[in-house]
């Protein structure tokens, strides 16, 4: 099991790094949800993160920031 930390847009600058999974699903409205993980295959735990919050949606990408000192 994927683990992982969903976090609001809000407090993403706490985070040195975080992950941000963006829906692309056909639609011109794209959806993003931002998390922490500590996994490495950051593919999994997107697929994860979707599969429990937003199923149905097929076409994500995901977007890693991270802060630069």
């Amino acid at each position: 099991m994927a683990q992982y930390q969903l976090v609001e847009k809000h407090t993403i600058e706490h985070h040195n790094e975080y992950y941000e999974v963006r829906t692309t699903q056909g639609s011109d409205q794209t959806e993003s949800l931002f998390f922490t993980t500590n996994e490495e295959n950051l593919e999994e735990v997107a697929a994860a993160i979707i599969a429990e919050n937003r199923p149905g949606v097929k076409h994500w990408t995901v977007i890693p920031h991270r802060k630069d000192d």
